[in-house]
């Protein structure tokens, strides 16, 4: 039997879904992150997390859309166009830019397509606000995340690397 997905807007009904989806995605990462500094279980406090996104989300004309798999939410991504900074106005000749913030599909989603309906989904967004680009951070030990994205057309653009000190 075919399953019915919808890709619709985020709604404040999916406050509690959304919440979920990011524990998802946080322990997912941290999971991958060898030197423990990315925090799980109860010392994340997911609630702060998306509150926080949600109003970085109303102030640079972001959105969130969501991903409804028979009616059970699968999945989200969350995008905004923030404003250039001073820093990058000086480094970078100044264009419009899309930047995607969270981007997750529920383990047993995966596969399925959903995650290229959200891309799609987010980069019609972020065209339709006049972007000329769109940006998407990765994890770097998230090496399934960096080739779905690569799949999509993203290429390395910075790389930030970290040393533990002794």
């Amino acid at each position: 039997m075919k399953k019915m997905k919808i890709i619709r807007p985020y709604r404040q009904e999916d406050h509690e879904n959304l919440i979920r989806l990011i524990v998802q995605l946080q322990e997912h990462i941290a999971s991958l992150d060898h030197y423990h500094r990315q925090k799980s279980g109860s010392d994340f406090d997911a609630e702060a997390y998306v509150k926080k996104t949600l109003k970085k989300v109303q102030e640079e004309h972001g959105a969130i859309f969501v991903a409804e798999t028979d009616g059970e939410i699968s999945g989200c991504i969350i995008g905004c166009i923030p404003e250039p900074s001073d820093a990058d106005m000086l480094e970078s000749y100044p264009v419009k830019e899309g930047s995607i913030l969270e981007f997750i599909v529920a383990e047993k989603s995966r596969g399925s397509g959903l995650g290229s309906e959200l891309m799609k989904i987010m980069e019609e967004y972020f065209l339709k606000c006049g972007c000329k680009f769109s940006r998407v951070a990765c994890f770097a030990p998230n090496t399934d995340a960096h080739i779905f994205y690569e799949k999509y057309g993203y290429g390395d653009r910075n790389i930030d690397m970290l040393k533990r000190l002794k």
